[in-house]
C-alpha cells in the first residue's frame, strides 16, 4: 500500500562552499580531520573527507553563512551569518543548541575559539563595532575588541596560556589584545594590502599575517613584536587571501589569487611544495581558503572545489565537487551500466554525477552563455542541455566535453526537453522541434505560448504544454510534426510533463499546485484532486514501472503520487530550503531530488 510507504533520506550530494572573488572564504576541519565544514548558501554543510557522500546539513541560519569554526575537542560548531548572527550547535544528530547571539550588525566573516573552548571571538562587518569577543555558552563579553577603523577580517585566538587574540583589518593594520578580559595592547603595521588572515602556530609560539600584498610576516606570540618577513625567489605572485599551520607547527600551507597553493618549511623560510591546482589555470582556480587538521590538509578554489593535498608530496590527492549556485535542471543516464546523473546550475555548471561513489566531473569546455533549463541523456549515453541562450549542446560522456560540432541553434530560447533514443523534443515559447545532435529534423508552430514538452517512448507523439494551461498533442512521422489537437486542461501554466515508460500515461503539473497522470489516448485524470502541493509545482517524472509519479515544488515538498492508489499520496517536506527544482528516480525506490540549495539528495522509498 502507498499509504504505507515510508521515504527517507539515502544520500546528500553536497553543495560546494560559497566564495566570493577578491575575498577569503572561511573554511574548518573537525580535529581529526575526519570532516570539513563550510558555508553553501544559508546552510552549514558537514562533509567526511573519506567518503563524499557522507555529509550532513545544519539548516537554522535564516541568511548567508559567512564564517565557520570548529571547537577544539571537535563536540561544537560555532557559525556565522551575513546578518551578524553566531550560533553554537553541538556537532552530533540532533545539533543542539547552545548559543546564538547577534555578535553586530554585519556580515561575520572570521570566528576563532579560545584553546580550552570557554571562549569565542567573532569579527566582520559592524556599524560601530566591528569584533566581538564572548562566552561560548552564555554569550557574556569578555573584553573589547576595539581601535579598527575599518571592517575585521580575520581574527585568531593564542591556544596557550597567556592568552592573546590578533585581529586583521581593512584598515590595514594588525591588532593584539591581552585578557581575559581581552583589552587593546598594540598595533601591527606590516601589510601594505589587506591582511587576510591571521593565525597563532598550535603549539602557541608564534602568529603569521599574509596579505593581499603577498607578504607573509611572523611575529612573537607574547609581545606581539615582529620575527621576520618571508622573503624568497618563490613568493606567491598575487594576493594572499588564507593560511593554516601543520598540527606539529613547522609548516605553513598558504592559498593565493595566483592560483596555487604553497607549503613553506617555516625553519628555512621556503616553500617545500608549490601546488598548481590546473594545469591551464582559470579564474575559478584562485585558491581562496585553506585548513589543516590531523591529516587533512584542504585549498578551497574560487569555483567551490576543495583540494585535498598530501603534505608529503605536495599532490592533489582528490577534489571534492558541488554546486556553488541553485540547481535548475536534472537528468538520469538510464542506460547507465552503474547510476549516473547529471545536473545543471544556475551559474551554467553541468555536472556528472557517480551516484553511488557520491564523485562528480564537472563537463569542459565552453558552455552555455546563460541559465540551463533542462538536461537530457541520450540512448548512447551522450548528455544534451539547453538553455535561454537558443541552443542545444552535446556532452559526449567519454570525453566530458562539450562537442561544439554537434551544437544545434534555434530560433527561440528553450523552455524545455525530452529525449527518446537519439531524438530530443525541445520547445520555445512558439515552436516545437525535433532535433539530433548537429540536426534539426523538424520544426512547427505551438499556436500558444508553450511552457514544457514531453516525448512519448515510441518516438511518435509529443505533448507540449502551455503558460496558459493548454496541452497539445502533435504526431511526429516522417520527418514532420502535425498538429493532433489541443486542451485546456489546467488552471495555471504547464511547468513539466512527462510520458511515463510504457507511454500509457501522461504526467503533468502546473503553477496553481495542481498535478494529473492522464490515461491516453482518452486523456482521463486518473485522480482530479491530486494537490498536495502548496505552490507552483516545479518539476515531475516517473519510476520505472510506470506506477509511481515524484513531483517537486517551490514549497520546499517533494511528493509521491500512486496510479495504483490514487487516493493516497506521501509528502516530503522540507526536502530543498527554497524550493525543489528537478525530480527523478534512480530505480523504483530510489527518488532524486535537487533545489535551490545547491543540494542534490535521494530519497528511498521503503513499503
Amino acid at each position: 500500500h502507498m499509504g504505507l510507504a515510508k521515504v527517507a533520506l539515502a544520500n546528500l550530494y553536497a553543495p560546494a562552499p560559497s566564495t566570493t572573488r577578491g575575498e577569503s572564504t572561511s573554511l574548518s576541519a573537525t580535529p581529526k580531520g575526519d570532516f570539513l565544514v563550510y558555508g553553501a548558501g544559508k546552510l552549514v554543510v558537514i562533509r567526511s573527507v573519506a567518503n563524499p557522500i557522507q555529509a550532513t546539513l545544519y539548516a537554522q541560519h535564516q541568511s548567508a553563512v559567512t564564517a565557520v569554526a570548529v571547537s577544539p575537542n571537535g563536540e561544537w560548531i560555532a557559525s556565522g551569518d551575513e546578518r551578524g548572527t553566531v550560533r553554537v550547535w553541538a556537532n552530533q544528530p540532533e545539533q543542539t543548541l547552545k548559543l546564538e547571539t547577534l555578535a553586530f550588525g554585519g556580515k561575520v566573516l572570521d570566528i576563532a575559539w579560545s584553546g580550552d573552548g570557554q571562549r569565542l571571538c567573532a569579527v566582520g562587518e559592524g556599524q560601530q563595532m566591528f569584533g566581538k569577543v564572548f562566552t561560548w555558552d552564555s554569550g557574556n563579553t569578555v573584553g573589547a575588541i576595539e581601535n579598527h577603523s575599518k571592517r575585521i577580517i580575520t581574527c585568531a585566538f593564542k591556544p596557550t596560556r597567556p592568552f592573546r587574540i590578533a585581529t586583521g583589518s581593512d584598515d590595514l593594520c594588525i591588532n593584539w589584545y591581552e585578557g581575559p578580559p581581552f583589552k587593546y595592547n598594540t598595533t601591527m603595521r606590516e601589510h601594505t594590502r589587506y591582511p587576510n588572515c591571521v593565525r597563532f602556530s598550535p603549539d602557541g609560539t608564534q602568529l603569521v599575517s599574509v596579505g593581499s600584498d603577498m607578504k607573509i610576516v611572523t611575529y612573537d606570540s607574547v609581545s606581539g613584536a615582529k620575527v621576520a618577513d618571508i622573503s624568497c625567489d618563490d613568493m606567491h605572485t598575487g594576493a594572499i587571501f588564507s593560511c593554516a599551520w601543520s598540527p606539529d607547527s613547522k609548516l605553513l600551507l598558504t592559498a593565493s589569487a595566483d592560483k596555487s597553493v604553497k607549503l613553506w618549511s617555516m625553519g628555512l623560510g621556503q616553500p617545500q611544495h608549490t601546488i598548481l591546482v590546473a594545469e591551464r589555470p582559470e579564474v575559478g582556480d584562485m585558491q581562496v581558503g585553506c585548513c589543516w587538521s590531523g591529516p587533512t590538509v584542504c585549498s578551497l578554489s574560487l569555483s567551490g572545489r576543495l583540494n585535498l593535498i598530501d603534505p608529503t608530496t605536495g599532490k592533489i590527492v582528490c577534489s571534492l565537487i558541488g554546486h556553488i549556485k541553485g540547481i535548475t535542471a536534472l537528468a538520469v543516464n538510464k542506460g547507465a551500466e552503474g547510476a549516473t546523473f547529471a545536473t545543471a546550475s544556475f551559474d551554467g555548471s553541468v555536472g556528472v554525477w557517480d551516484a553511488n561513489a557520491g564523485t562528480c566531473a564537472m563537463v569542459g569546455g565552453k558552455g552555455h552563455a546563460n541559465g540551463i533549463v533542462a538536461l537530457a541523456f541520450l540512448s548512447n549515453g551522450i548528455l544534451a542541455s539547453a538553455a535561454l541562450d537558443r541552443t542545444v549542446r552535446f556532452v559526449p560522456t567519454q570525453t566530458g566535453l562539450y562537442n561544439d560540432a554537434a551544437t544545434v541553434e534555434l530560433d527561440g530560447s528553450v523552455c524545455g526537453m525530452s529525449a527518446v533514443g537519439e531524438l530530443l523534443a525541445v520547445v520555445s515559447e512558439k515552436s516545437v522541434y525535433v532535433l539530433s545532435q548537429g540536426s534539426l529534423k523538424a520544426q512547427a508552430e505551438v499556436g500558444f505560448r508553450a511552457s514544457s514538452v514531453a516525448f512519448s517512448p515510441s518516438g511518435a507523439e509529443v505533448a507540449v504544454g502551455g503558460q496558459e494551461g493548454e496541452v497539445a498533442t502533435f504526431a511526429f512521422a516522417g520527418g514532420k510534426l502535425a498538429k493532433q489537437g489541443s486542451t485546456k486542461r489546467h488552471q495555471g501554466e504547464v511547468t513539466a510533463m512527462a510520458y511515463s515508460p510504457s507511454g500509457s500515461h501522461l504526467g503533468s503539473c502546473d503553477a496553481a499546485r495542481g498535478v494529473f497522470a492522464w490515461e491516453l489516448p482518452a486523456f482521463a485524470p486518473v485522480s482530479t484532486s491530486w494537490s498536495a502541493h502548496k505552490a507552483k509545482v516545479t518539476a515531475l517524472a516517473w519510476s520505472p514501472s510506470g506506477q509511481l509519479l515524484v513531483t517537486g515544488s517551490v514549497d520546499s515538498s517533494v511528493v509521491l503520487w500512486s496510479l495504483e492508489q490514487p487516493d493516497e499520496n506521501v509528502v516530503v517536506r522540507l526536502a530543498h530550503a527554497d524550493g525543489v527544482t528537478a525530480v527523478g528516480f534512480l530505480g523504483e525506490d530510489l527518488v532524486l531530488s535537487a533545489g535551490q540549495d545547491a543540494c542534490v539528495k535521494t530519497w528511498s522509498i521503503s513499503k
